[in-house]
């Protein structure tokens, strides 16, 4: 089974029908869609930094422009795009799943139950960029804990090697909680960790800015069934057939190629 890990109800992905459309194009089976920055059909590009420098964590150079731009995120806007989310998953609800986006700030955590009674999510995903938050904090232990009684992963966006370094605690603490971190941000820390952090799993994405070499990287420290395909659309262009392709010609074998970046269950 192929599954977009990682994408946004925006861009090309703003619509049911289109997100359909590029999976069944793709022969990708499903897709889990967080919200976007906004509700709109707009994609935006990224450069191919990947094919210049690919031995370095991009994301964390990037993190700060993201931060800079980023506009605050209120409780209403943020939950009018989580709502948007759900009327996608409505339409399609076996083949688009629809990931949560939380913030651990406010530890709600009555409300994040609420809506999970009356949507049914299957995931869960935070930001730092765009939320104030710790990655060791007891909001994230509150979300870590919900997470783990109702089965379902975190994923998260971390915002610099510090916070990785701090997240490796919060790791820990849940070891029956699944995490998924964004964009393979912190990997060289997390590697060095390796042993302890069995419950952390690693998203490819973008394509433009995530080497061969790194996910190679991170294929060799914690194996390919922990690393996970994504397109993080709408941020770059036909990033999803890219990254498979990408994927396919990875120097690994087939069987590895199977247990991995384009086949997850």
């Amino acid at each position: 089974m192929i599954i977009d890990g990682h994408a946004h109800s925006c861009g090309e992905f703003y619509e049911a029908e289109n997100i359909i459309d590029k999976l069944d194009e793709l022969r990708v089976d499903k897709i889990i869609l967080c919200p976007g920055v906004k509700n709109e059909p707009k994609g935006y590009n990224l450069p191919e930094l990947a094919k210049k420098i690919n031995n370095t964590d991009i994301m964390l150079g990037l993190n700060r422009i993201i931060k800079l731009i980023s506009t605050p995120q209120t409780a209403a806007n943020l939950e009018a795009r989580n709502e948007y989310v759900h009327t996608l998953h409505s339409q399609y609800p076996e083949r688009i799943l629809q990931f949560y986006w939380a913030d651990p700030s406010q530890e709600d955590i009555v409300h994040l139950h609420d809506k999970f009674c009356e949507w049914g999510f299957c995931g869960i995903k935070l930001h730092q960029c765009f939320h104030r938050f710790d990655s060791d904090s007891s909001g994230v232990d509150v979300i870590a804990d919900f997470a783990r009684d109702k089965e379902m992963p975190v994923f998260i966006h971390l915002y610099t090697s510090a916070d990785a370094r701090k997240f490796i605690n919060t790791a820990k603490r849940h070891k029956e909680t699944n995490f998924i971190i964004a964009h393979l941000i912190g990997l060289n820390t997390f590697i060095e960790n390796a042993k302890e952090l069995t419950n952390l799993y690693f998203d490819v994405s973008p394509t433009p800015l995530i080497s061969p070499k790194r996910i190679l990287q991170a294929i060799d420290s914690f194996g390919p069934s922990r690393i996970l395909l994504g397109s993080d659309t709408p941020f770059g262009s036909e990033n999803l057939g890219k990254n498979i392709h990408k994927i396919r010609q990875l120097d690994i074998s087939e069987n590895e190629k199977e247990h991995s970046c384009n086949k997850q269950k």
